[in-house]
């Protein structure tokens, strides 16, 4: 990457030519305190996404992609024209709330360790959003199915005519100043060029979700931290860009857990995996069953959803051949 600008930002469209529109104007709007570049990666849209940007945004430089080749690639795309000091991965359902791009790279030029770094996030609401994560323990990932059922098992058990409790929203505080963190979520990350020559680009094999957990990991073991600056601003709709096909997004979502899995934790923790989806699903097919025989209104609603989710997890715990959207094979 040529060394031209402060930083690169990439974007990768489909078919979503409003949210990309809005989230190119805030860009546009907001950013005053560094060069750049954008980069907008199309997946071969059906809507006039194209041909809107490249009225509306002359200065965006838009890369036409052959077909539907996913996130991953797609980005892997924009790295190849990139010119930024740092390059920010960035989804099209997010829009600036102040001068963002600012604020992370002169977080980053403070720390020469940081190899990764992300916002605050938002919701539209302007409630606060998960912005990073914890790197899951292979083991306990692996049962993320079975626990949550085991307790509704036991509430339901336990219930008698006492109404099953819900869950209630958790309130999220912003820290003050900039943290280290685990793993930014991918919406947008911001990464050092010099991380990027060390790890090398994404992985091409996660068409969408766990390639920025990949990034982040490989980061990880090469030594660099992981920031999250909270002067940095982000709204987030959360899943808005891949909500039109949300039934195979879910099995392309497990299916690079799998090959995260595999590939770096091996063939064990790729089995436990499989098997705990499995065990969720007879889990899942046990509280159907005692919900039924409960015989209350609120307990049958839970019966037909619970027979719906040993479907798809019975169906999740045996996914071999790789699934992908038509207009990507």
């Amino acid at each position: 990457m040529k060394e031209s600008v402060d930083i690169t930002i990439g974007l990768v469209s489909y078919n979503t030519k409003d949210l990309v529109v809005r989230c190119l104007k805030s860009v546009l709007e907001y950013t005053r305190g560094v060069s750049y570049q954008i980069i907008l990666v199309d997946n071969k849209s059906k809507d006039d996404t194209v041909s809107t940007v490249e009225k509306e945004f002359p200065s965006v430089k838009v890369i036409r992609s052959p077909k539907n080749v996913g996130f991953s690639s797609a980005i892997n795309m924009a790295l190849t024209e990139a010119k930024g000091r740092y390059f920010a991965m960035f989804n099209s359902d997010t829009a600036l709330l102040n001068d963002t791009f600012t604020e992370l790279v002169r977080f980053a030029d403070s720390q020469p360790d940081c190899g990764i770094v992300c916002p605050q996030l938002y919701y539209p609401d302007g409630e606060v959003q998960v912005s990073h994560y914890p790197f899951r323990n292979p083991k306990k990932r692996a049962f993320r199915e079975v626990y949550p059922r085991l307790n509704a098992l036991k509430q339901l058990l336990l219930s008698n005519s006492q109404p099953l409790p819900r869950e209630t929203k958790k309130k999220r505080n912003v820290p003050s100043a900039p943290v280290e963190v685990q793993r930014p979520r991918g919406v947008c990350f911001m990464v050092r060029k010099e991380c990027i020559n060390d790890i090398g680009p994404m992985d091409g094999n996660f068409f969408i979700f766990a390639e920025d957990v990949d990034w982040a990991w490989r980061a990880k073991l090469a030594g660099w931290k992981r920031y999250m600056v909270p002067s940095a601003k982000l709204m987030h709709e959360n899943h808005a860009s891949v909500a039109q096909r949300a039934t195979m997004m879910q099995k392309i979502q497990m299916q690079s857990v799998y090959y995260f899995t595999y590939k770096h934790f091996g063939l064990m923790a790729w089995l436990r995996l499989r098997f705990g989806n499995f065990l969720g699903g007879l889990l899942a097919l046990l509280l159907s069953a005692v919900s039924l025989i409960s015989g209350k209104s609120q307990k049958r609603t839970m019966f037909y959803e619970s027979i719906n989710e040993a479907k798809a997890l019975f169906h999740l715990s045996f996914l071999t051949k790789k699934v992908l959207p038509a207009d990507a094979k």
